[in-house]
């Protein structure tokens, strides 16, 4: 089992400085957050962030962007600048010697619009999935439930999971368990339906109500039983913990204390 950490877990640092903090902590693991001010091809300094890259023997993942950016807008327009903004990151992930791009597949407001858009977003990663042309893999993350009628996030329920996931040629899964004990799914469930497609897990904690990002072990989620379950080796690991909760020292210590308890 390989585990990592995400630059958003350091996002007080500039993503070279989370770079080197994640690397000289001995992972050899990294996601990369594709939102401004990590990895964003527009916002980052590709030379410096490569560069950084190299110094250590890292396996590279990215989350792309999804603020402002919604796979599943019904509006034309937009529409054609989602599937830009986010071509453009494949490309730019595809350079880095990413070996896949997790996307949140988008949301709707009105419930009688989610039909339409799983439409939209399944058109959207499917193009994605072309810009990638085999460089590396487009994952589907499980979302967290809404707290309000007027937001319906995609793939918070196992329904809108499966339409996402049977409709998307290529793609692969990546299983946020925050976001599956915030909604009530069953993580363990989730490793066995889609354990052919299951590529990576973002693990974080929480107490079953909000998507908290707690370090391991401070909610009631059973993590140690997920990674359990997971027997293709080649599945990364992937720890989300809250950056605006803990600063990068004890972001890495809970990551490392967590990687010697499993």
């Amino acid at each position: 089992m390989k585990l990592g950490v995400s630059t958003w877990s350091l996002l007080r640092e500039d993503v070279v400085a989370a770079v080197k903090a994640i690397g000289d902590a001995g992972f050899d693991y990294i996601e990369l957050w594709g939102e401004i001010p990590h990895a964003y091809p527009d916002w980052t300094d590709k030379k410096k962030l490569q560069d950084s890259l190299s110094t250590y023997d890292f396996t590279v993942t990215m989350h792309a962007p999804f603020t402002d950016l919604n796979l599943a807008t019904p509006y034309d327009p937009v529409k054609g600048a989602v599937e830009k903004a986010l071509g453009d990151f494949v490309r730019f992930s595809s350079e880095l010697g990413a070996s896949l791009v997790t996307v949140h597949p988008g949301s709707v407001h009105n419930e009688a619009m989610v039909p339409e858009s799983v439409d939209n977003a399944v058109s959207m990663i499917n193009s994605l999935v072309k810009v990638a042309d085999g460089t590396l893999s487009i994952c589907v993350e499980n979302q967290a439930r809404g707290r309000s009628k007027y937001h319906l996030p995609l793939g918070c329920t196992n329904d809108s999971l499966e339409a996402l996931l049977s409709q998307t040629e290529g793609t692969k899964f990546t299983l946020d368990t925050g976001h599956a004990h915030a909604s009530e799914l069953d993580p363990l469930y989730l490793c066995d339906k889609y354990r052919s497609r299951l590529a990576e897990i973002h693990l974080s904690d929480n107490a079953g109500e909000s998507d908290d990002h707690l370090i391991p072990g401070k909610g009631s989620a059973d993590l140690k039983a997920i990674l359990g379950r997971v027997t293709d080796p080649d599945v990364l690991i992937c720890l989300e913990l809250d950056p605006h909760r803990y600063d990068a020292d004890e972001v890495i210590r809970a990551s490392l204390a967590f990687k010697n308890s499993v």
